[in-house]
């Protein structure tokens, strides 16, 4: 059996410098000597930006002990339209209309893409790394990432039920089932419930971690929160908050005022997030961009 590797979610609002905080976290853990696999799910690819290199959806080594992979979820997407749509199509197509067909909703598969893009990075993760650090996409992508098991299963469950009703009569359907090989639908809803409750067990495992990405600002705080109830509700551990951007003192008008407000959303943070390890990492004067600046980067993340 494949080693099971610790799985880090890096997770925060648009803007927080989640990406940058995975990079680091993987630029980390590689420099101690672990084989690392930052994976992004992220539509706007950053960590090809960050790395200052091209990265895309084949893993590419970028350091020593240090690989990176950017899912093209558009292309999963793709593959489960044409292998997962046509399946359920042809199989109502024997009982119903043509016009009826086209107009049918097909439950099953609204998320079914980002459930194997899930089932990718869980393939990553028994894949022989010692830590993979995935940056996920911004809070209203992965919240419903993380209530996709729980929806794939009841869509499985009802579509089996549909499947059930429209194929009477049900002696049929119980010969169909005794049949080998059995019908493709059976055993696509099959696969779906197995690849479910894998992504779940890999969610909840003692060895995945929840890390949430925040800036001093009301908004990210209050996205940070939905998203710490959402880990916690699927069983997956929460025990660091980084926040990110806060300004170091400074004379000026302006960035004192600003540092006042990050000052008292920091205490706001320290409120809300009190049973988890908070981390600060300040305003950097430059762009985290090349191997250098991540590390530089890192080593203030881990300074403590």
């Amino acid at each position: 059996m494949a080693r099971r590797a610790r799985l880090i979610l890096c997770s925060g609002k648009g803007g927080t410098g989640k990406s940058t905080v995975a990079a680091a976290i993987g630029t980390h853990f590689s420099s101690e000597g672990k084989r690392v696999l930052l994976v992004s799910s992220d539509p706007t690819r950053s960590l090809s930006g960050i790395f200052d290199r091209r990265i895309g959806g084949n893993v590419t080594k970028i350091g020593p002990n240090l690989y990176a992979v950017e899912l093209d979820v558009e292309k999963i997407a793709k593959m489960v339209e044409s292998e997962y749509r046509k399946i359920f199509i042809d199989t109502l197509a024997s009982w119903l209309d043509e016009e009826i067909i086209e107009d049918l909703p097909v439950e099953i598969l609204s998320g079914v893409d980002e459930l194997f893009a899930l089932d990718k990075i869980r393939h990553f993760v028994e894949r022989g790394y010692d830590v993979v650090v995935w940056d996920t996409s911004p809070t209203a992508y992965t919240l419903r990432l993380l209530s996709l098991s729980q929806k794939i299963s009841g869509a499985v469950s009802r579509s089996l039920g549909l499947y059930v009703r429209l194929a009477h009569p049900l002696e049929t359907i119980k010969a169909w089932l005794k049949r080998k090989p059995e019908p493709e639908i059976i055993r696509a809803f099959k696969k779906l419930g197995q690849v479910t409750s894998k992504i779940e067990k890999m969610l909840s495992d003692v060895r995945t971690e929840f890390i949430l990405i925040l800036n001093p600002e009301k908004l990210s705080i209050s996205e940070g929160k939905q998203l710490q109830e959402a880990a916690e509700k699927y069983n997956i551990t929460v025990k660091r908050v980084v926040v990110n951007k806060m300004l170091l003192p400074c004379k000026c008008r302006f960035c004192t005022l600003k540092r006042n407000e990050q000052q008292r959303n920091l205490e706001v943070i320290r409120k809300e997030y009190g049973d988890l390890k908070l981390l600060t990492v300040p305003y950097l004067p430059h762009e985290v961009i090349s191997k250098k600046r991540v590390e530089e980067y890192a080593g203030k993340l881990f300074e403590d």
